[in-house]
């Protein structure tokens, strides 16, 4: 997919008649910034085994982030991110075989995330790259859904702030991606493509749900013994754009010493 951008912004400058060729300069000592955008596939785990075996549906939902990187080394990037997206899980199934229930979770989440991007000098214009990140945030909204067709129920809806769902987030974001450098006149674009695991460690139950003071609107499909866990697979295409200056624009991490570069085109 990365290719195929980076062919697409080709074909695009040359119908502009701009230039467009591989930057002389090493642009991996580099600070950048810019969007990234994506699907989060997520999925509810309990330690609960009735709950987890329950059939999870798949589902999409969006990802967007802001950030900056900045250069440790000529290998390695720091970036400050912050993150909105939805997560929550989906389950569909026949209870006693006698009628169907469908539960649905969808909570927004914006997270402040700092991966440390380490990347392979495989090809100068191609680096593949790991990452590891803490991902810590709070939900601010969404809807929790129990349908029970066959059952003389409404179906329910509930904001998560009224089910008192735990609003803090706490996990671990891991991945790996391609990252390339593209050159358009006087401007340059690094863009990445990557895939990761969001991985959370904290119970998305809250304590009074634990304790029963509040009477959640999912009653049928699960009880609320046990941890429920956020989890999910994140896939992002990020654009990031490097600021030019006069005549210096990058830090250049070489033999120890850091020292300025300048475009050459």
């Amino acid at each position: 997919m990365l290719l195929v951008v980076q062919g697409g912004l080709s074909l695009y400058s040359q119908k502009l008649g701009v230039p467009m060729s591989a930057p002389r300069v090493d642009y991996n000592h580099c600070f950048f910034f810019g969007l990234k955008a994506g699907v989060n596939l997520p999925r509810l785990y309990y330690t609960n085994p009735y709950l987890d075996d329950l059939p999870h549906d798949f589902i999409l939902k969006p990802s967007v982030s802001v950030f900056m990187e900045f250069p440790v080394s000529s290998l390695v990037g720091l970036d400050v991110e912050f993150n909105y997206q939805q997560r929550g899980g989906a389950t569909t199934y026949d209870y006693e075989q006698h009628y169907k229930v469908h539960y649905d979770l969808s909570a927004n989440y914006i997270s402040m995330r700092v991966p440390v991007y380490v990347y392979m000098p495989v090809s100068p214009r191609v680096r593949p790259y790991v990452f590891l990140s803490p991902d810590a945030g709070t939900t601010f909204g969404g809807k929790i859904r129990l349908s029970q067709p066959g059952l003389d129920i409404p179906e329910s809806e509930v904001d998560v702030s009224a089910s008192n769902m735990n609003l803090l987030y706490l996990g671990v974001l891991g991945g790996v991606g391609l990252r390339t450098t593209i050159a358009i006149s006087q401007m340059t674009f690094i863009l990445r493509f990557d895939a990761a695991l969001n991985w959370g460690i904290n119970d998305t139950f809250s304590d009074k749900e634990h304790a029963e003071s509040v009477t959640p609107t999912n009653t049928y499909a699960f009880n609320h013994q046990g941890k429920r866990l956020s989890r999910g697979l994140e896939v992002h295409l990020s654009l990031g754009v490097v600021p030019t200056a006069k005549d210096d624009v990058c830090d250049h991490f070489s033999s120890g010493k850091r020292k300025k570069v300048k475009f050459e085109w």
